[in-house]
């Protein structure tokens, strides 16, 4: 499954113009797939002259309009945020409005947490295990959130982390910040855009400075056109791309490689999955019927032009259960029946 993205953020801020520019105008209904860029990707393909070529995707959702509940509904069911703060426009303040917009986060989290504390004081007073100790992790998450602040900006342990997740707690979710900036700054954004930057490091999040109007132009152009008029503005590089990526980093992803001659593919996989997982991400049979994994680098693959040719001279890694799968690598799974 694609990693679930959610574009939020305060009214009048771009989100669905950031949307429309992510999926080149072809999202439907505000829901769109988009490919995350990877170098390694077009290197293989070059390299393996594969039938087929296909990218690793998020899928993009653009928030739907409704009530502050219906928002923040639609929020919690994302793997990932891409908070939209406005840089353009009037005396733009994205700071304060990206802080009020999450307010609404932390009430909805808020409610979630108070609900399950009188479900928990039921078991707890029931005889049930282990009571007391989640007592503990929701009465420190209720006191956090009623200073106002996010379950995200929490020192928490991976077990106090596992007790809140159940509650499915929408401020603890990954974020990528974007500071939607005026074409004429589209990757600066002066001052508003700092704001932003700010306010994404205080909460260990990544912060990009761009234009979703500009970008949005540039989506309906071809690659040429596209370099040359990034080149007007001063910019090398798709600010789509960017988000792309840290939206990749944010959700905790690695990418894996599939190479032959059908097909050339990219895979997400969470970072330290072992094999039999990774193997699920192709197939879900893949992870109970896993015998092996034979592995290599990009480099390798390219440098040999194909697995077959790895095999054949022995420079493939055979590698068991218990690997952990690498970013960037190239495997072949081994698959019993």
């Amino acid at each position: 499954m694609p990693v679930n993205v959610a574009i939020v953020g305060p009214a009048g801020s771009g989100k669905t113009t950031l949307f429309n520019a992510l999926t080149a105008g072809r999202g439907a209904d505000g829901v769109g797939m988009v490919d995350v860029p990877d170098a390694r990707l077009a290197r293989l393909a070059e390299a393996v002259n594969p039938a087929k070529t296909t990218a690793a995707q998020v899928r993009v959702e653009d928030t739907p309009p409704g009530s502050r509940a219906q928002r923040v509904a639609f929020a919690r069911q994302a793997d990932v945020l891409v908070k939209v703060g406005r840089c353009f426009g009037p005396e733009p303040d994205p700071a304060a409005e990206l802080e009020e917009f999450a307010l609404d986060l932390v009430l909805g989290d808020l409610a979630s947490v108070e609900r399950r504390l009188d479900v928990v004081a039921r078991e707890g007073r029931a005889g049930k295990k282990d009571a007391q100790a989640e007592t503990e992790v929701l009465a420190l998450a209720k006191a956090h959130l009623d200073l106002g602040l996010q379950l995200r900006t929490m020192s928490l342990e991976a077990d106090q982390r596992a007790i809140l997740l159940g509650i499915f707690p929408v401020t603890l979710k990954p974020t990528v910040y974007v500071a939607n900036a005026p074409e004429d700054a589209p990757s600066g954004g002066g001052a508003a855009a700092a704001k932003v930057a700010g306010l994404a490091a205080g909460e260990g999040a990544p912060s990009i400075a761009l234009s979703a109007r500009l970008e949005a132009e540039l989506a309906e152009l071809d690659p040429a056109e596209q370099a040359e008029m990034r080149a007007g503005y001063g910019v090398d590089e798709s600010g789509l791309g960017r988000i792309a990526r840290a939206v990749w980093e944010a959700g905790g992803l690695i990418t894996y490689f599939t190479a032959g001659e059908p097909e050339v593919r990219a895979w997400p996989c969470e970072r330290d999955a072992p094999a039999p997982v990774a193997a699920s991400k192709i197939h879900t049979d893949f992870e109970k019927h896993f015998i092996r994994a034979e592995v290599t680098s990009v480099d390798e693959l390219v440098a040999a032009g194909s697995m077959d040719a790895l095999r054949a001279a022995g420079k493939l890694r055979v590698e068991g259960r218990d690997y952990r799968v690498q970013d960037g690598d190239v495997v072949f799974f081994r698959i019993g029946r």
